[in-house]
C-alpha cells in the first residue's frame, strides 16, 4: 500500500510542476466499501500526509474526501445513524445483475443505496457530492 500511496502522491508532484503547473488536487477514497483494514488505513494516512505536505511546501490546494464515512454510517448497523436516516428504505442494490444483463427492474431507485451490488444509486451520489462541497467549504488544512 505505501507504494501505491507513493504513485498517487508522484502523479499530483507531476502535475503540479511544469508545463501543467496545477495548483488544486482533490483526492477521493472509498477503499472497502465500509471494510476497514490497517493497510488501507495506512495508505490514507500517508495520502493525507502527502497531501498536507504539498499545501505547506509548495502551496497547492489539496483536499482529501474520505467515502467511508458515508458507508459506515449507512450501512453499520451498530452505529447509528443508519441507512434510514439518509431516507434509504434498503442497502441492497435495486437491479440485480447476472453476468451481462440487469434483470429487474428497480422498484424504488430514489430511497436505494446501490443501484448495482457495490455501485452507488443517482441518490447516494448526491449525497457523496453534498460531502465533497461540505469538506471543500469547511475544512482546511
Amino acid at each position: 500500500m505505501p507504494q501505491a500511496a507513493q504513485v498517487v502522491l508522484d502523479q499530483i508532484r507531476i502535475l503540479s510542476s511544469p508545463p501543467t503547473n496545477g495548483r488544486s488536487f482533490l483526492v477521493a477514497d472509498v477503499y472497502g466499501l465500509q471494510v476497514h483494514s490497517t493497510d488501507g488505513e495506512l495508505w490514507k494516512q500517508q495520502i493525507f500526509d502527502g497531501l498536507s505536505q504539498f499545501h505547506a511546501n509548495n502551496g497547492l490546494n489539496v483536499a482529501f474526501i474520505d467515502f467511508s464515512r458515508i458507508w459506515d454510517a449507512v450501512l453499520n448497523p451498530q452505529v447509528p445513524p443508519g441507512f434510514r436516516a439518509f431516507g434509504f428504505t434498503s442497502t441492497d442494490p435495486c437491479c440485480a445483475v447476472s453476468q451481462c444483463t440487469v434483470s429487474g427492474e428497480c422498484a424504488d431507485p430514489d430511497h436505494a443505496f446501490y443501484w448495482l451490488v457495490n455501485h452507488p444509486s443517482k441518490e447516494t451520489h448526491r449525497i457523496m457530492a453534498d460531502y465533497v462541497e461540505e469538506v471543500l467549504d469547511n475544512c482546511a488544512v
